[in-house]
């Protein structure tokens, strides 16, 4: 024992030699890093098969289009410098407010998500910016979302296309009609009229008659073989458009003027096709019973349609060509353009309005009759409490019978409950619900630059500027 040193002292200073580990110890280990190293190498190449998926999905949703005007296509192109296609937006349900006529509701703010039913961006027209002094004389939704608006706009010789005096001019929204995009047009100075079926086809009209089946990316005139187009409306389950075709002494004559028309005839097509034929023998050939300025107007709901021929005679038949149409009736006065349907695919609504040769011509009373037998009988409800002359009129089952007039929009609940919701200077030309919620009204005055939208069932409205 090494001096100062006790017992405790030498066995630390021992040398320590490790007890040898379990036979097959190192070949256990081996394995188990084998298994780890295989396990890493799975997880990466799944990690990169992730980012490889986000890198394919995440595409902008919002796409800058870049445009020239195109000529000789049958197109022009409603805009200026380019702008991008807007994304499709979605809004929250429309709870009912309160009734305030004197203040219109501003459209519902949408939220971000993509709205549901509208074509991919890809597929959509393309479009710039509206067009400055774009004057809308008719409107077209074919969802709550979606819907277009055809117009004048520029000064006739000055316009930017092939030929200068053309200015026709479209705008289409998806948001509705919160903001506005220029797209192509028909390449055409006659048309004033637009209506679409579902987003992909679509017809201009009045007097001459284009169509498009691309989304509203190309237009070409249809043949009416000397016709004129003065109403058009689609429907229909299987997707077809009804338009009325005139014999006129004037073809180039502006919308709604048919003082120069004798001979009316009833046409339908498939939505895909310019295949128009007569729809049957008796709405062929309609006379108009020698009263100036006739009209008539296609009504289609329910799986019914009717026509209101330009000598106030009531046709029916069904929403799809190739059926049977039949006389039902005679409308309580003539001429007449104004038919809506209401209530059921059998109840209808038109109006008659008196004059008086004390106040130069000018309505002094409108009266309202409904049928409830598709045309057969009619019955006068009352005098409208309208202050204007009645221009157009609107129903469905789920809405109030609404009025376009001279000075503004009246909703009428029931049999003398009439109140005026909107009024305008020279009132309004057109109104049309495109759901038991969502309507849309054309201003008389298309130096106005707007359209109106409602979107508590016409309770209330609000002007929707047709600009970028």
């Amino acid at each position: 024992m090494i001096p100062g040193k006790d017992g405790l002292d030498d066995w630390l200073d021992r040398e320590v030699r490790p007890l040898p580990p379990p036979a097959g110890t190192f070949e256990l280990i081996t394995k188990r890093a084998r298994r780890r190293k295989v396990r890493k190498l799975a997880v990466t190449l799944t990690s990169a098969a992730a980012v490889a998926a986000a890198a394919v999905f995440a595409v902008p949703t919002v796409l800058a289009l870049h445009l020239t005007p195109s000529h000789g296509n049958g197109v022009t192109i409603a805009g200026g410098s380019p702008t991008p296609t807007p994304q499709a937006l979605t809004s929250p349900p429309i709870a009912g407010p309160a009734l305030s006529p004197t203040k219109p509701p501003s459209a519902p703010a949408p939220s971000s998500s993509l709205s549901q039913g509208l074509p991919p961006a890809a597929t959509r027209p393309a479009g710039g910016r509206v067009p400055a002094n774009f004057q809308p004389t008719s409107a077209t939704f074919v969802s709550a979302y979606e819907g277009w608006t055809i117009g004048q706009a520029g000064t006739p010789g000055t316009c930017a296309n092939a030929d200068p005096t053309i200015c026709t001019s479209m705008a289409r929204t998806n948001d509705r009609g919160k903001t506005w995009t220029g797209v192509p047009a028909p390449d055409t100075k006659l048309v004033s009229g637009i209506r679409f079926l579902d987003g992909i086809n679509g017809w201009a009209f009045g007097p001459q008659l284009w169509s498009t089946h691309d989304r509203g990316n190309t237009w070409t005139q249809v043949d009416t073989h000397g016709q004129v187009v003065i109403g058009l409306e689609t429907g229909g389950k299987p997707g077809e458009a009804f338009a009325v075709f005139a014999t006129c002494g004037d073809t180039t004559m502006t919308y709604m003027t048919t003082g120069s028309c004798t001979s009316y005839t009833l046409m339908a097509t498939p939505a895909d096709t310019d295949k128009w034929v007569p729809v049957s023998p008796a709405t062929t050939g309609m006379s108009n019973g020698g009263k100036a300025g006739s009209w008539a107007t296609i009504v289609l709901g329910n799986g019914g349609a009717w026509l209101l021929g330009p000598d106030g005679t009531v046709y029916s038949g069904p929403e799809t060509s190739g059926g049977s149409w039949h006389t039902v009736g005679k409308a309580p006065c003539a001429p007449t353009k104004l038919l809506t349907w209401v209530t059921s695919a059998k109840s209808l609504i038109t109006s008659c309005s008196a004059q008086a040769s004390s106040s130069g011509g000018q309505p002094v009373a409108t009266s309202l009759f409904t049928s409830g037998d598709g045309g057969m009988t009619w019955s006068a409800a009352d005098t409208a409490n309208s202050s204007g002359f009645v221009t157009s009129l609107s129903g469905s089952p789920n809405a109030p019978v609404i009025l376009a007039t001279t000075s503004g929009i009246d909703v009428r609940t029931s049999a003398g409950h009439e109140q005026q919701v909107a009024s305008l200077p020279g009132g309004f030309s057109y109104v049309g619900m495109t759901g038991d919620n969502q309507g849309v009204a054309v201003p008389a005055d298309a130096s106005l630059h707007e359209i109106w939208m409602t979107y508590d069932g016409g309770l209330q409205w609000s002007a929707s500027k047709v600009s970028t």
